[in-house]
């Protein structure tokens, strides 16, 4: 770090060693800097070197079109007229005809039509974020091959819940002039045998309503682009998404929507419009099923289908599941201790003040309900840090460093893509050295290289191996760096003990820290996508919309933000708790769930169990009010939500259990 001591005058520094990364020198920064005294500079910025390259967040979600769904028709299949229903515990103690006892595989089937559905992302997606395991079944391309064998084998069901992406699975080869069926009626015969006999759960997860649902037909359908509808959670709703805010109503926006009401009295409405149209319904059939019906479409960024996906996910597999959800926000913030350059010149380096306005800010998010999980993590350059006590932002740092998670991002900022091994492990060890000793929540498994560099680079790989990493990220913005399915990271193809976890860039640059930089940017960029110039407020809008995407689906990965942002640009607010601060309003007008920032080696953790699950050729069984059963033959750790245990998590009032398998043996748990 540079110290300036007298109060007026400017002079020209030169740092000695002029090598860059890779050559022989000893790779100190180098070059003229001119210093403003009694300020303190540190890293590439006081060179007038970019720190970063300047990483984008998606501008908004992509809009998809909404399908209008072909006119209505239930299979043409006759049900049993069975006059009284069974109970849902009697229904669970009858096994199928012949069978003594049932068992159910722990995966989900979804059966689409011809895969073209706006839904089908949506319901894979929400799968995904549960990390559940489902199969998808493409109707039209396997005409008349759901067949009986395909659901179950003997007494063992092979899924313990069915989603089809449209009542009825209507679909058109001629662009709308007529629709059929994908499912043939011995198919669809076979479904509904199946889940008659193994008291599975199926959801439309959109529909055109009729009597297959228990429904009458739709009295009109809106555009809700045009004309949203406000859904209301019924007092049988409110226990199916018991997590839902029900102070505050649902609008179902940007998609299709039929207005019905039930024709069956064993129909349960659970979310309802304001004429008390049924728009999310349950139904036990005369045959015993358990159905669910949605009508309006839905796609993987629409916010009714990400804040209703939880509680479908739950009630499909009446909340037993391999796999585990909860909502995330993990934002870290690089650069702490250095100078950031900034878009409108000069270089900023946060305060001991900006650093104390933060946390203060911090302490007051995690005192509203459901936040007190969470805490920001702090990716640091350890060059900037004076711990003599003269430098009142080491101190600051230093004196609340329990209520942050510290995170290794090397010594002084140097990219690592061509670093040889000796400066690329110098550059982590140094700020290792530092932070041992220092901060109290740091561990050596986590690092974040300087401008997310070095990941294909072998050296900057053996390196991080050598002192102890086993977590880094990546940029998503990059191609292939990005999440190859929903909370699953990647190993690495050179170091394979090394796993990246991908990490969102946001359109809260890191060369901004007050809010007329930070509009000045952010217009410079995309006045031209939104047709003119936004107000900070309409920028912290749409920033905080995309982060809210991220929460509600449970995404367990970390957000980009940079120091500047923690300036207290009017001494008491920054712009990263601005947009957050709008973000968690978002966020509670629709959710309950409690929000988790897990330390890093914690997500990189349970990205690796699942990655391990989903190799390991585990068998998971549920005997339906009796027991879960897990088989591998390989070692294998992983979570099963809804099973209680001495070493249960508790997350919103639910048990999320690690369980241990090791090879070629059975773990047995029995559910309550």
């Amino acid at each position: 770090m540079i110290r300036r001591e007298a109060p007026i005058l400017v002079i020209a520094a030169i740092l000695t060693g002029c090598g860059s990364p890779g050559s022989s020198s000893n790779h100190e920064l180098d070059g003229p800097i001119f210093l403003d005294l009694l300020q303190v500079c540190a890293g590439p910025a006081c060179l007038g070197l970019p720190v970063e390259n300047l990483t984008l967040g998606p501008v908004a979600p992509p809009v998809i079109r909404s399908q209008w769904l072909g006119p209505p028709g239930a299979p043409a299949l006759a049900h049993p007229t069975a006059l009284e229903r069974p109970s849902r515990a009697t229904a669970l103690a009858t096994p199928p005809p012949g069978c003594s006892s049932y068992s159910l595989g722990m995966q989900v089937l979804v059966i689409a039509t011809d895969g073209k559905e706006n839904d089908l992302p949506a319901i894979q997606q929400a799968l995904g974020y549960h990390t559940i395991p489902f199969s998808t079944w493409t109707a039209a391309q396997n005409p008349g091959l759901l067949t009986a064998d395909k659901l179950s084998a003997g007494c063992a069901g092979k899924y313990q819940g069915i989603i089809l992406t449209t009542g009825g699975l209507l679909y058109s080869t001629d662009g709308g002039a007529s629709f059929r069926s994908a499912l043939t009626s011995a198919e669809w015969q076979a479904l509904r045998n199946y889940e008659a006999s193994f008291h599975v759960r199926e959801i439309s997860w959109y529909v055109n309503p009729s009597a297959d649902q228990g429904l009458n037909p739709a009295s009109a359908s809106v555009d809700t682009t045009t004309s949203p509808i406000d859904g209301t959670l019924t007092a049988a709703g409110k226990t199916v998404f018991p997590y839902v805010n029900s102070a505050n109503p649902i609008t179902i926006s940007q998609a299709w929507a039929y207005l019905t009401t039930p024709s069956d009295p064993n129909v349960t409405p659970l979310l309802v419009d304001k004429d008390n149209h049924a728009l999310v319904s349950r139904r036990l059939t005369s045959d015993g099923r358990e159905t669910m019906a949605l009508t309006f479409d839905s796609n993987p960024n629409l916010v009714h289908d990400l804040v209703l996906a939880h509680g479908l996910v739950e009630w499909l597999t009446t909340g037993i599941y391999l796999g585990e959800f909860r909502a995330y926000l993990t934002p870290q913030s690089d650069d702490l201790f250095i100078d950031d350059d900034m878009f409108t010149g000069g270089v900023y380096r946060i305060t001991a003040d900006d650093y104390n306005a933060a946390h203060s800010w911090q302490v007051g998010q995690q005192a509203n309900p459901g936040n007190s999980g969470f805490r920001l993590a702090m990716a640091f350059n350890a060059i900037g840090a004076d711990t003599s006590g003269d430098d009142p932002l080491t101190s600051a740092v230093l004196a609340t460093n329990a209520d942050y998670l510290f995170l290794n991002h090397t010594w002084d900022h140097q990219n690592l893509d061509n670093a040889d091994y000796a400066f690329a492990f110098s550059q982590i060890d140094q700020n290792n050295q530092f932070a041992i000793g220092q901060f109290q929540n740091f561990t050596t498994a986590n690092f974040i290289s300087p401008d997310v560099s070095g990941l294909t680079n072998p050296n900057a790989l053996a390196a991080m191996r050598d002192t102890g990493v086993k977590y880094t990220v990546s940029d998503t913005s990059q191609p292939g760096w990005s999440n190859p399915a929903p909370n699953i990271g990647i190993y690495s193809s050179i170091e394979p003990s090394i796993l990246i976890i991908p990490r969102r860039p946001t359109n809260l640059f890191y060369n901004v820290s007050t809010p007329d930089e930070w509009t000045a940017e952010y217009n410079s960029l995309y006045a031209t996508y939104w047709g003119r110039a936004l107000s900070y407020a309409e920028v912290l809008d749409k920033e905080s919309q995309n982060v809210l995407l991220y929460m509600l689906e449970g995404e367990i990965d970390p957000h980009m933000y940079h120091q500047p942002n923690l300036r207290a640009y009017d001494g008491v607010h920054t712009l990263l708790g601005d947009l957050l601060d709008l973000t968690f309003q978002k966020f509670r007008k629709s959710s309950t769930l409690p929000v988790m920032s897990p330390d890093m080696q914690v997500a990189g953790a349970r990205i690796a169990s699942t990655m391990a699950r989903n190799a390991s050729g585990l068998t998971a069984t549920l005997t339906p009010g009796v027991s879960v059963s897990f088989s591998s033959p390989v070692d294998v750790q992983f979570a099963v939500s809804g099973v209680c245990t001495t070493g249960s998590e508790n997350y919103a009032g639910k048990c999320i259990t690690p369980v241990h398998v090791t090879a070629g043996g059975t773990v047995t748990l029995p559910v309550q």
